[in-house]
Formats: structure tokens, C-alpha cells, sequence
């Protein structure tokens, strides 16, 4: 007959065997310790020209070039659904949802990128029917949905009344690369509460979410685009010039 003081003294045995294995994990995994990714290709017109945008308009994911399959479309589709539930989630804007009339200007919504030029038809219907002052681009550039999972993601910001780009994202995802696949895993743990094994476990199996972690990154950079920039204590400086204007390309 085992005594309750034999069971407690087994359950907090376990409890400390498990706690050492959370600590040992936090000090070796590299989810935790890093390196992260932390460089993305993205451009920014600044602070003072985005705060003007209070409502956007968001047009269906474009395919990656010659994409038709099903694997494709559902990159596609979880692309568009992760975009607008980042932006409602303390998003800096309205978001409003435009679906082109079908076979006017987008083919189906599937053709139309922002490599081309934008029809001043669409620009006028989108604020005629949605009174957003922005329409934000997306599309999937490329996709592997087999190890090591790649994505490209592309978003582009335009301005409705003269068709000028606000803001751009247009960088890849790859789950080889170490940066990136420790930063997924953070995201995986931290947002979707998944607890993943380091290499060489299979860490990120799940295509759909290695396209939310990607589009969770595009969107935190614009969400802080759309913020002013910290001041510097008086006296100190960051590297940043004063008095520049334009576009602010930047690897951040």
C-alpha cells in the first residue's frame, strides 16, 4: 500500500523534473535564445504621410505567377484570412474587405499585381464603394508547402486618389534557414500556444501556419510604420537624419 506522503513526495519529485526540463530548455532551445529573424525588404513613405489612412480597403490574395493548383489557392486563401485577422487585431486602420466585380480589371481577382499598372477604374470603384482613402495588395510570390517550407509574401499599400505606394513588404520566408525557423517557432509557441522540438525534429510540418507566422511579420512592421517614432533623449542620437523626405527603404 503506497502512504499519501510516498504520492506527494513522488508528485513533487515530477514537478521539479519537469521544471529543470522547462529551465534546460529555455537556456538550449534555440526558439529561445535566438538567433531570430530580423532583417525583412520592406519601404515606408513615414509616419506623417501613413497617419492620413484611417480606412483600407483589402482586394483578394493574388496567386503566385503561374499558380492554379489547389495547394496554391489555399496558400492563397490563408494568406488573405491571417492578413485581415492581424489588422483587426489592434490594427491602425479600418479594414474594410472589395471584391472587384468579377471579370472586370482582376480576372477573377487572381490576375492583377502591382508590377502592372493599377486601372483608374478599380481606384475610383474601391473609394466609391468602400470610402477607404488606401487599397492594401497581397499576393504569394512563391510557395513550398514541403520541407523546408518557403513562402514569399508581397503587400503593397496604394494611396486611392493618386495611386502612390504608401508602403511595401516583399520578402520570403524559408524554414531552413536557422533565424527563421527559431523566430517561426517562437511564433507557433507564443501566438497559437504550439510547442514545437528543435532540430532535427521536424519543427514547422504545417504550411497554413508558417504563412500566419509570415504574415503575422509583414503586418507587425506596418502596424509600426503607423506609429511615430520614438524621441531620442535629449542630446542623443539613433543615426537617423533629419529633414529627409521621400520613401524609406529599409532592411528592418
Amino acid at each position: 500500500m503506497i502512504r499519501p506522503v510516498h504520492i506527494l513526495s513522488l508528485g513533487v519529485a515530477l514537478g521539479l523534473a519537469m521544471g529543470c526540463s522547462s529551465v534546460a530548455k529555455r537556456l538550449t532551445d534555440p526558439s529561445y535564445t535566438g538567433p531570430f529573424r530580423s532583417q525583412f525588404n520592406h519601404s515606408s513613405m513615414g509616419f506623417d504621410v501613413l497617419k492620413t489612412v484611417t480606412r483600407v480597403a483589402i482586394l483578394p490574395t493574388a496567386l503566385p505567377e503561374g499558380g492554379l493548383g489547389t495547394p496554391q489557392s489555399e496558400a492563397a486563401t490563408e494568406v488573405q484570412a491571417s492578413l485581415i485577422a492581424e489588422l483587426r487585431q489592434d490594427g491602425p486602420f479600418e479594414v474594410v474587405f472589395y471584391v472587384p466585380p468579377k471579370g472586370r480589371w482582376l480576372q477573377g481577382a487572381l490576375e492583377l499585381r502591382t508590377t502592372e499598372a493599377l486601372p483608374s477604374q478599380l481606384l475610383q470603384d474601391v473609394q466609391r464603394q468602400t470610402s477607404a482613402e488606401a487599397i492594401l495588395f497581397s499576393s504569394l510570390s512563391t510557395y513550398q508547402p514541403y520541407p523546408p517550407l518557403r513562402i514569399g509574401i508581397k503587400l503593397t499599400l496604394v494611396r486611392v486618389h493618386d495611386g502612390a505606394v504608401l508602403w511595401q513588404f516583399d520578402d520570403g520566408f524559408n524554414a531552413g534557414e536557422a533565424a527563421t525557423l527559431n523566430d517561426a517557432r517562437k511564433y507557433l509557441r507564443e501566438s497559437l500556444g504550439v510547442e514545437t522540438d528543435p532540430p532535427p525534429a521536424l519543427s514547422v510540418d504545417s504550411p497554413l501556419r508558417f504563412i500566419r507566422y509570415g504574415v503575422s511579420r509583414s503586418v507587425r512592421l506596418l502596424k509600426r510604420d503607423f506609429q511615430p517614432a520614438t524621441t531620442p533623449p535629449s542630446g542623443a542620437t539613433n543615426g537617423i537624419q533629419k529633414g529627409s523626405s521621400g520613401t524609406q527603404s529599409k532592411k528592418t
